[in-house]
């Protein structure tokens, strides 16, 4: 695979992530604006405070100072908690495994670049070498090094 490929795929990646998150955002819409709207209905509240109420209750915030009343808007509100909880969950869940995604994909870039510098020699095999020496080779080394001065 060509970096172009490679390029255009990850453009495919990020378009289908943002799709996914315009999706997860309408469903969290419809459904909090959707419970609004059922106890708009059912438990006469102003639409406001019903929003309110669906709000804090899909976040499990829970601050009681509304709460239904009839028994049908009880029973209503345990699926609605269930189903409004799961629904940011898996939204806040989404997100953040992008987040980790693209900050993985910035280390392993960085990591890329690195060059590392591979040693067949073991341990024992540096420190022979350290204290072996061959006396041809380091008066050699010597004379380089005054010629040098």
């Amino acid at each position: 695979m060509d970096k172009k490929e490679l390029m255009r795929a990850e453009e495919e990646q990020h378009k289908i992530f943002h799709r996914r998150i315009l999706y997860i955002i309408i469903v969290i819409m419809l459904f909090l604006f959707g419970g609004a709207t059922f106890y708009y209905l059912v438990e006469k509240w102003r639409y406001l405070d019903a929003l309110y109420f669906s709000a804090y209750t899909m976040t499990t915030v829970g601050y009681g100072d509304i709460t239904p009343k009839t028994d049908f808007g009880k029973i209503f509100t345990i699926f609605y908690v269930f189903a409004g909880v799961a629904i940011a969950l898996y939204g806040l869940s989404v997100i953040a495994s992008h987040f980790v995604e693209v900050r993985e994909e910035f280390w392993m870039e960085k990591l890329g670049k690195i060059r590392i510098r591979h040693h067949t020699k073991t341990f024992w095999g540096k420190l022979k070498d350290f204290f072996s020496y061959e006396p041809g080779k380091i008066t050699e080394e010597y004379e380089k090094s005054v010629r040098r001065k």
